[in-house]
């Protein structure tokens, strides 16, 4: 798999930052795990031409799931 470089600087500030700051970091490695492709292609499409790919449901889900959230209106 080739390694990827992420698309934004890392630097310390002394401003106030959300507790969830490092959910970027963990989203840019999952892309970097090239997830989309893994769940477009093992996953059923939507049957609706509108309809969502499966990464763009699974990947805020699984986003708000690591920064602590417990149902879906978090």
């Amino acid at each position: 798999m080739p390694q990827t470089i992420l698309s934004f600087d890392i630097e310390t500030t002394n401003e106030k930052l959300t507790p969830r700051a490092g959910v970027a970091i963990f989203g840019e490695y999952l892309k970097g795990m090239n997830l989309e492709h893994l769940c477009n292609t093992n996953i059923p499409l939507a049957k609706h031409p509108n309809g969502y790919d499966p990464f763009e449901f699974i990947y805020p889900l699984i986003l708000m799931l690591h920064s602590s959230g417990r149902v879906l209106d978090d």
